[in-house]
């Protein structure tokens, strides 16, 4: 359960609030590239703080869907389609894990309109190797998770997060071979048939 919980973690987007970066870059401008987007196809390299990496695709297609899938060793995809949102393990035959996508605001992603201005969240930004960085923590919440959002500045695209979690672990997800506006077929978020599938694939071993 712990480790489902980290994996929602890992996948965490935040909405950001309304600040600006000198005069290179603004919020309104990654409000403007986040709501040209309507759809993700992307690489993934996973990596956890004691240096562990996984690998993976990621998908996302608005409104309200996305799907990381896991490179072997790993076992598990992580699905969202409209509220639901699940953790499919694939060498098993048991009820995935289930969540309602609203508990991350990944959902806030997944919007075919997303505003960056409307947000409660403390942010801090900064300028490191020409990339723009925004570090933003939910400021109502004590043991709230950070994260910094990284996004490469000409031209503007999202390259890598770090998540760290209340307990101060960090993980840091790179996106490599990023598209946008692509298309995606629509099974590709399919809950339903991922999980048939998967046990018609068990059943047959």
């Amino acid at each position: 359960m712990v480790k489902d919980l980290k994996i929602i973690a890992i996948i965490v987007i935040i909405a950001l609030p309304s600040v600006s970066f000198g005069n290179t870059i603004k919020i309104s401008d990654i409000e403007n590239y986040l709501n040209s987007i309507t759809s993700i196809k992307s690489d993934f390299i996973q990596i956890s703080e004691s240096g562990h990496v996984e690998t993976g695709r990621f998908f996302l297609k608005k409104p309200s869907r996305m799907r990381f899938e896991y490179n072997p060793p790993a076992r598990h995809i992580v699905m969202a389609s409209g509220p639901l949102l699940v953790i499919i393990d694939k060498k098993s035959m048991s009820e995935p894990q289930r969540y309602l996508t609203a508990m991350t605001p990944l959902s806030r992603l997944t919007q075919e309109t997303i505003s960056l201005k409307d947000s409660n969240m403390v942010s801090t930004t900064f300028s490191r190797n020409d990339n723009f960085h925004i570090i933003i923590q939910n400021s109502n919440e004590k043991m709230a998770d950070q994260l910094e959002l990284v996004f490469n500045v000409n031209p503007i695209y999202l390259s890598e997060w770090t998540l760290t979690n209340f307990s101060n672990e960090k993980i840091r997800v790179l996106l490599e071979n990023f598209k946008t506006n692509v298309e995606i077929d629509d099974q590709v978020f399919d809950i339903g048939n991922e999980i048939a599938s998967n046990r018609k694939k068990l059943k047959n071993k």
